[in-house]
């Protein structure tokens, strides 16, 4: 509330540049690597008809290695900096590049472990987002009264698209403050929890949120709107969480009785995956003007409370009409992607390929361990096999949209291959209870799933994540003796997989080298829970 006098009675227009790709946004530079931002208080106001940003930022920060002379600022064109202030004073020299605005000052007199501050003042007309969630920018909307909605989509390309900030996925303040100015009767929601709303008069209504937990930037956002709200209580695995949902006015009826699933959703997800990460800040499912996004604490929701994917079931066989996939999917995020974060964009599989994994979790609770492997199976058509599941790292790139399905199932794999599901559930909620509010690599959780497990799964990682087309399961069968062997695939490569012979499930454990056993089956079916090719002579 202290920064109302900060905003600017005039907004003044500026050029729009294209949008261009920056490699600096994608690895922690030496003009960013030196320090970290501890927290952020963000006071924002966006106008409702032109979508224009007028804000200001407060970064705290601290010495972490040896001072630089400049230090780095992410704010996507055709947004600008209009001013810094360091040290009580105007920063000595601004210099922008591309997406990437470079402060200079005396950062060299500081020491490792000195905090400093940073008070950021910036504008412009954001970039607006023309098929959100799939491109990130503002959401400029109306809601069936013909008044304005509006969202920010950010997920895939980062805060930066509405904030200065150190936009860097492999680091998170431990909390955010974020004030929005609402015009009229609109509510303004953000991450964490309300603390604060004050009527300004002419200038609006202020909505200051605030997160106290580890947030990553990308999941940083806020809605804007005509919404009703209504709050509910889970007595979870921690004590009693706030659950709080945010819609559109003309839909709270159905609203109310479509998110009734919330609360078997998490509790299925506590007993599997452990405590839901985030009790402090509390659940919220805020109605978006785009599909939905996982948003920390605030999980964005638009599937316009339908079954499935908008009342279309991606696996084919029935099962995903059961849930609704956008409240499931995205709230699974608050465990992967939220509360464990990679460090890099490249092992987005971390986040995605688990947290699809949740779909198929939740429906085991809902339905049945029968009905949840039916709806895995049935995804298997989705995957494209085009490239890699994981991305080639420092360069913001997350791979194949396989690091969802792909991923998902290479991880039901790994459950098949341990054949003990209390130790697979067991070993979510111990990657869950170590990797808790931390950013991980993937190699990490890689050796940490073998060392769990106790099976040798290094070429299934390799094989899964690192290559695009599946290894085939060579086999034939003469006078009574099946020979078996892995081709295309990854040096050394061992999956074991079942079959089932007379009725009977039985375990091979295939090489690259061609091996043999004899049976007496007259039937012999391939194991419907791998995804691998087979190729029979």
């Amino acid at each position: 509330m202290r920064w109302l006098y900060l905003l600017l009675a005039v907004w003044l227009p500026f050029c729009v540049a294209a949008q261009s790709s920056n490699s600096a946004h994608c690895t922690n530079t030496p003009a960013r690597a030196w320090w970290k931002a501890n927290s952020y208080d963000i006071l924002l106001q966006v106008d409702s008809v032109t979508g224009y940003l007028d804000g200001r930022v407060l970064i705290r920060a601290q010495v972490t290695d040896q001072p630089q002379d400049s230090l780095q600022i992410d704010l996507v064109q055709p947004l600008r900096i209009k001013g810094v202030t360091y040290g009580e004073k105007p920063a000595a020299k601004l210099r922008q590049q591309e997406n990437v605005w470079y402060i200079y000052d005396d950062f060299r007199k500081l020491k490792k472990g000195d905090i400093f501050e940073l008070e950021i003042s910036y504008g412009g007309d954001p970039i607006k987002a023309k098929q959100a969630p799939w491109d990130g920018g503002l959401v400029l909307s109306k809601d069936r009264q013909g008044r304005p909605w509006i969202g920010m989509a950010c997920q895939g390309q980062g805060a930066s698209l509405w904030l200065p900030c150190k936009d860097f996925q492999g680091e998170e303040p431990d909390s955010v403050s974020l004030s929005l100015i609402a015009p009229g009767d609109m509510q303004a929601i953000g991450n964490g929890r309300l603390m604060q709303k004050q009527d300004e008069g002419k200038l609006g209504t202020v909505w200051t949120w605030q997160v106290r937990n580890p947030i990553n930037l990308y999941d940083i956002s806020f809605y804007i709107g005509h919404y009703a709200h209504w709050s509910d209580t889970l007595h979870g695995a921690k004590g009693p969480l706030s659950l709080d949902y945010y819609v559109l006015r003309a839909n709270l009826d159905k609203a109310k009785k479509h998110f009734e699933v919330v609360k078997p959703m998490l509790r299925c997800f506590e007993d599997k995956l452990g405590p839901y990460p985030f009790y402090e800040d509390g659940y919220k499912l805020v109605e978006a003007p785009y599909l939905g996004m996982e948003h920390q604490s605030a999980v964005a929701y638009g599937n316009e409370y339908k079954m499935g994917y908008r009342g279309k079931d991606r696996s084919r066989t029935g099962a995903g009409l059961d849930f609704d996939f956008i409240i499931v999917h995205e709230s699974g995020h608050e465990w992967f992607g939220n509360s464990i974060t990679a460090y890099d964009k490249a092992d987005t599989w971390i986040h995605e390929g688990f947290t699809t994994y949740t779909e198929t979790i939740f429906e085991e609770c809902l339905k049945g361990k029968e009905r949840a492997f039916l709806y895995q199976r049935g995804k298997k058509d989705i995957v494209r096999n085009d490239a890699p599941p994981q991305g080639q790292f420092g360069l913001c790139d997350e791979g194949s949209d396989d690091h969802y399905d792909k991923a998902a199932l290479m991880i039901h794999m790994i459950r098949m291959i341990m054949n003990d599901d209390s130790r697979f559930f067991g070993m979510l909620q111990e990657m869950n209870r170590k990797y808790y509010h931390q950013i991980v690599e993937g190699k990490t959780i890689e050796q940490f799933m073998i060392g769990y497990s106790g099976k040798d799964l290094a070429g299934v990682f390799d094989q899964y994540l690192r290559r695009a087309m599946l290894p085939v399961l060579a086999f034939k069968l003469e006078k009574g003796v099946l020979y078996y062997q892995w081709k295309n695939c990854v040096p050394g490569f061992n999956m074991p997989v079942s079959f089932t012979f007379d009725g009977k499930v039985q375990w091979l454990y295939p090489t690259e080298q061609q091996q043999q056993m004899p049976v007496t089956a007259k039937d012999i079916v391939a194991g419907e829970d791998f995804l691998v090719d087979y190729e029979w002579d």
